[in-house]
């Protein structure tokens, strides 16, 4: 089976339609969307004027046949994240003063109201994105997968936090094995190509075609967005058990 993924798309729609082309062209079976379907960031991302959440989430809605919230979706409506990263968060945070949370949160969680513009959602699309789930696992030719936006205890990626080392994984992994999971595929860190990391080895693989281990395995693809990184899709052929990280410029010079 051939599996689409798409994460991070920060209402940039334009790059939504062409990534959902390019799997389109892949062949693939089903589309999976690892989060952060809105969410528009002061000065990281660069189409102000064409940036359209309401669209993406549509399109998202749509196409993809699992989705998973990330923190910019959540923020959008709302609403605290289930896996909390052992902060503290309060029945009525978001009715808290924006400096009473900067208080409180003391750099661990991130705070967007400094560097956020206001997402334009109708009620529908607000409510698609609150239905959200953190994660996902399923099984593809046998093989169980999780699908977050970002590693447990955070899988949504509210934290101000990035596992540098695999050791730092250690409860991610124990979390795979509790729920019979091989691969764990997630998107939040914006990676040029993709962050593959197991057991005893986390490095960075970048654009091209890759092949899966018979391990615990945790993967982390790029966005959609437009950023200052190089960017693009990813399909994994769950036969072949190969991965293909995607970029949309090499993609665009081959056609």
């Amino acid at each position: 089976m051939r599996l689409g993924f798409i994460t991070d798309i920060h209402e940039d729609i334009q790059n939504l339609e062409k990534a959902l082309s390019i799997l389109s062209n892949e062949n693939c079976d089903t589309i999976i969307c690892l989060g952060d379907i809105v969410g528009f960031t002061i000065p990281f991302y660069r189409y102000i004027e064409t940036r359209d959440a309401e669209e993406c989430v549509r399109l998202v809605r749509e196409n993809c046949s699992v989705v998973v919230s990330g923190n910019h979706d959540l923020y959008a409506v709302k609403k605290v994240p289930q896996f909390k990263f052992g902060f503290n968060y309060t029945d009525n945070w978001y009715e808290l003063d924006y400096e009473v949370r900067a208080k409180k949160a003391r750099n661990r969680i991130w705070l967007y109201e400094d560097n956020e513009l206001k997402c334009h959602l109708n009620d529908d699309a607000k409510e698609y994105l609150r239905n959200l789930n953190e994660i996902e696992i399923r099984e593809y030719d046998n093989i169980n997968f999780l699908f977050s936006h970002f590693c447990y205890p955070d899988f949504s990626g509210s934290a101000i936090y990035f596992p540098r080392e695999p050791f730092h994984l250690a409860k991610h992994f124990d979390f795979m094995k509790n729920h019979n999971c091989l691969i764990s595929i997630s998107g939040h860190g914006h990676p040029e190509g993709v962050i593959m990391i197991d057991q005893n080895k986390f490095r960075l693989s970048g654009f091209g075609n890759h092949k899966l281990i018979d391990e615990q395995q945790w993967i982390v693809i790029p966005c959609v967005a437009r950023t200052s990184r190089l960017n693009g899709v990813t399909v994994l052929d769950t036969s072949e058990k190969e991965f293909k990280a995607i970029s949309f410029n090499s993609y665009q010079a081959s056609k």
